[in-house]
């Protein structure tokens, strides 16, 4: 399918705040005209939205920004636009090690990009000058709605707010998507409704700070009400929440996750560390003893409760015993679903003036050994599921014969958690009720419950 305006192709790359850039991006250039297509060759323009988080983020964006001039080269693709995170704060990379790019767009000036292709398109000639960069922009907050999705449609990622206040030393985001600002909440439920619509069954809810929502504009937090409310809109199932600080988690937070039968007992809290010292070289504003605190008051109020969360290895200064006290909280069971990052050291972080780093083969070494362990974890964990009966959200085929379908549990996030493979073929968006009859470690076999 072609039209004058010509045809574009899309990679996605990062988080899942980064997906919901695209698919704004993809659903303007949509509504101008162009044709979306998910086949790079032939394409006339190819965007990349790259992820400029850490440098093995970076790396990554700028492999598939490489392949992309090469097919350029080829004769394949007519132009490469380069847009997202690494625009803003990584030009220089970008200038050094990707010079065919025709025309940058910073994830700031998103809602250009079709300005950006029209003068590609009337230039016929290189147009790096094109690059935008607005110095309001940070203080946008942008409109979510009509989007050309990328996810499933029975799932979709809601954005709350942009931007993030904190200064947690390790993190550039503040420098790169801008201070923290809420997205309206009656623009949040008209986005809702609009994906509920078209068939999202699952609504994700994330931010950089997802419980720091409202202070900016209600001089309060006041996520606990936007969720309320989203659980009100019909056609929407499960509500999950993502990116919670936990500094800010409130007792109204607590109590709706507890009453509250559409939002789903999980929540994605990011803990980085368990040792206060490192907390403290962190900037997180927490301790051990308030994490503690906060974990058994979650898991005393809301019953059957998922806890999520992801971890630095190998931040500078971190010792022997302080990377044991980790390992020892994570053997503990505290932590249900875990993730863990080895140490990056970015030069626009603060982070990166601290004294104490650690070997490279080291902070390896120490990820490796924090995965062994959660995985021993998770795997017992689910050993003791079986028997037990889980609502399953299916997500599409799987690759068993035996059991074609396959989903998640209101326990996990799409693409960072566990699956769930159920017998019988069933169509993506359907509720189960499932009855766990094996562990694979990873993932759980289930069969519909009579």
């Amino acid at each position: 399918m072609k039209t004058a305006l010509g045809s574009v192709a899309f990679i996605s790359l990062g988080c899942p705040k980064n997906l919901i850039d695209s698919e704004t991006m993809l659903g303007g250039i949509a509504a101008e005209g162009y044709v979306v297509t998910a086949d790079y060759n032939d394409a006339d323009v190819v965007v990349v939205n790259t992820c400029g988080f850490l440098d093995a983020s970076r790396k990554e964006s700028l492999d598939y920004i490489n392949r992309m001039l090469a097919l350029k080269g080829q004769g394949s693709v007519k132009r490469v636009v380069v847009a997202g995170c690494m625009v803003g704060n990584y030009r220089e990379i970008l200038d050094r090690e990707a010079p065919g790019v025709d025309a940058l767009v910073s994830v700031n000036d998103r809602t250009r990009l079709s300005d950006v292709l029209s003068e590609l398109s009337g230039s016929g000639e290189l147009a790096r000058s094109i690059a935008i960069s607005d110095p309001d922009a940070k203080g946008t907050v942008y409109d979510d709605r009509a989007r050309l999705r990328i996810t499933p449609r029975h799932y979709a990622y809601l954005r709350i707010s942009e931007g993030c206040d904190h200064t947690c030393s390790f993190c550039t985001i503040p420098g790169i998507r801008g201070r923290f600002r809420s997205k309206p909440r009656e623009q949040i439920l008209q986005e809702a409704r609009e994906l509920a619509a078209d068939g999202t069954k699952e609504l994700i809810i994330v931010a950089q700070d997802s419980t720091y929502y409202g202070l900016d504009t209600d001089k309060r937090k006041t996520v606990h009400e936007v969720l309320a409310d989203l659980c009100k809109v019909e056609g929407i199932a499960w509500v999950r929440l993502m990116y919670a600080y936990p500094t800010q988690v409130t007792d109204d937070l607590i109590d709706l996750l507890a009453r509250e039968r559409k939002l789903n007992a999980y929540i994605d809290m990011p803990l980085q560390h368990i040792s206060t010292p490192v907390l403290a070289r962190m900037r997180r504003g927490s301790t051990r003893d308030t994490t503690l605190r906060l974990i058994e008051k979650l898991r005393s109020r809301v019953p059957g409760l998922t806890l999520r969360s992801t971890f630095i290895v190998g931040f500078p200064g971190e010792t022997d015993a302080q990377f044991e006290e980790l390992i020892d909280f994570i053997k503990q069971g505290h932590i249900d679903r875990a993730g863990a990052f080895p140490y990056s050291d970015e030069d626009q972080a603060q982070s990166f003036k601290l004294e104490g780093k650690i070997p490279a083969d080291v902070v390896e070494a120490r990820h490796r050994r924090f995965m062994e362990v959660n995985r021993e974890v998770l795997f017992a964990a689910n050993e003791k599921l079986v028997g037990k009966t889980l609502q399953v959200l299916v997500d599409g085929p799987s690759q068993d014969p035996k059991y074609p379908s396959q989903g998640r549990s209101r326990a996990d996030a799409p693409e960072i958690d566990c699956t769930v493979l159920v017998k019988g073929k069933h169509d993506p968006g359907t509720l189960l009720n499932t009855k766990v009859v094996r562990s694979l470690g990873f993932d759980l076999l289930c069969e519909p419950a009579r």
